[in-house]
């Protein structure tokens, strides 16, 4: 699996259910997907991938238990350390 580093962070919930969104999947909050800004995240639901293709495929390669092992796309959410005036 990708790395991920201590200081990134979790994709912010998406405030909208995702049920009917052809492509969407479970992710769970220790996927490598979870840290990505790409994401539309509905922990405990389906969540999506903005950058999902026409026919519904990820960008992300997923293992046998359907997790994200690596992904071509992955942005990390870091936080920006704040520049000094």
């Amino acid at each position: 699996m990708q790395h991920v580093p201590a200081d990134a962070q979790q994709a912010d919930e998406h405030p909208v259910p995702l049920d009917n969104e052809p492509g969407s999947r479970s992710i769970s909050d220790d996927d490598l997907c979870a840290w990505c800004s790409h994401l539309c995240y509905r922990p405990g639901e389906v969540s999506l991938c903005q950058l999902i293709e026409e026919d519904g495929d990820w960008p992300a390669c997923f293992d046998s238990g359907g997790y994200a092992q690596s992904c071509t796309e992955l942005h990390l959410i870091v936080p920006t350390m704040p520049q000094n005036s």
